[in-house]
């Protein structure tokens, strides 16, 4: 039997209090097992109400987000990339009848408003959705110099490598004021009636991080042995797993479990320390590294994201080739730093054809040449290591 997303207390307790920490109303926001099954719930009700067309991304982004548009039923499409963002480049963004939605993804956790207000009149003008990907943001939002949301709906992940460390659960904002209440009412019907998780599932959400941590002491062939067996018996919940390599998801959307929405409101008790802690990186990183020769430094993170939580810093090496031995070296210092987004489709496709994409294709091509050197620098470790991850970027980059 369906279980409406306003019962369970930990669950009613976390709409609340992302509603207190961004000014929004509870009822608007709603709670998924992951953001990826969030996602495609906005693009299968956005798909049922205004039919079959496409939704414009960047290659910049992960495969799960774009799981999420070719679950639905929707087609994928590419706009070019701001390399100051690394989001959809409002000025080149080009919107017909044809687009269903925008996403604007705030890269890193780098929110532009003057930009995310650009992409939304463009899409707005043409009668799209402006969907924000806050995923790397948790509880912050793209606004207008009023105050006010920019999106029609916001995206707030809380999965693995994001900012709250839980793990696993996502939120989704619907905003009241959107122009189409029809709308506004089917997503609001749509996520009110998810079903609640199955036991299997939370039972394997509890044990994964246990899991992962024997998992990562065992030599790497026994590892993967087992992490295959384990996932194929359902009793590791993967952070992507082999199909969302290939456009699929292997599950119906959920809501989270009470376990789960109880760790997030513990992780949201926390929050305003760990961003102050990521802003003193971001300003570290700036002081230290900013107009250096071997590196780029996105403009957003040195512009209007200076004083902005960022979940990982980011910089751009001239390769993957450079790119390696900085992370290697970085990693081997308990400095844990990510490769994220150097291939499109991050981790990587297995098949491209259901993202509407080839290997053939120079956008695909082109992304390597750009960005198969980005590195996501730590933020959210002790700061006293911040002269550590300085001296080593240094070294490589002026090796």
């Amino acid at each position: 039997m369906a279980q409406s997303n306003t019962t369970g207390s930990a669950l009613v307790h976390l709409r609340e209090a992302l509603a207190q920490r961004t000014g929004t109303r509870a009822c608007d926001w709603h709670l998924v097992f992951k953001a990826r099954y969030g996602m495609r719930e906005v693009f299968r009700t956005l798909r049922e109400m205004r039919g079959e067309g496409c939704v414009v991304t960047t290659l910049f982004t992960g495969c799960t987000a774009a799981d999420s548009i070719v679950a639905s039923g929707l087609a994928p499409a590419y706009a070019d990339i701001d390399p100051a963002t690394l989001t959809v480049d409002a000025q080149a963004l080009e919107v017909d009848e044809n687009v269903r939605a925008v996403i604007v993804q705030h890269s890193y956790g780098m929110i532009d408003r003057a930009k995310t207000a650009a992409c939304a009149a463009k899409a707005h003008a043409a009668g799209a959705l402006v969907v924000e990907d806050s995923a790397h943001c948790v509880a912050r939002m793209a606004r207008d110099a009023a105050g006010k949301p920019i999106a029609d709906i916001s995206i707030h992940s809380m999965g693995i490598e994001k900012q709250l460390g839980v793990g696993f659960g996502g939120a989704i904002w619907v905003n009241p004021a959107m122009d189409d209440a029809g709308l506004y009412a089917a997503l609001t019907r749509a996520f009110e009636t998810l079903p609640p998780l199955p036991e299997k599932i939370d039972a394997a959400v509890r044990r994964y991080r246990n899991q992962n941590r024997v998992l990562a002491h065992l030599p790497r062939a026994v590892s993967g042995q087992a992490r295959a067996h384990l996932a194929a018996t359902g009793r590791l919940e993967l952070p992507v797993a082999d199909m969302e390599r290939r456009g699929r998801l292997p599950y119906p959307s959920y809501l989270p479990s009470e376990w789960i929405a109880q760790r997030i409101l513990d992780g949201l008790s926390s929050l305003n320390e760990d961003e102050a802690n990521r802003i003193a990186w971001t300003k570290g990183y700036l002081e230290a590294l900013e107009g250096l020769n071997g590196i780029e430094i996105p403009e957003a993170a040195r512009t209007v994201a200076r004083e902005q939580s960022l979940i990982r810093f980011p910089i751009v090496l001239p390769s993957e080739v450079a790119a390696d031995p900085l992370i290697a070296e970085l990693r081997g210092s308990h400095l844990y730093c990510v490769d994220w987004y150097r291939m499109p489709f991050y981790p990587g496709a297995f098949e491209l054809a259901p993202y509407n994409m080839s290997e053939d294709d120079p956008r695909y091509q082109g992304f390597f040449k750009r960005y198969g050197g980005i590195v996501g620098l730590p933020t959210d470790i002790d700061i006293a290591r911040l002269t550590d991850a300085v001296e080593i970027v240094r070294r490589h980059i002026q090796a």
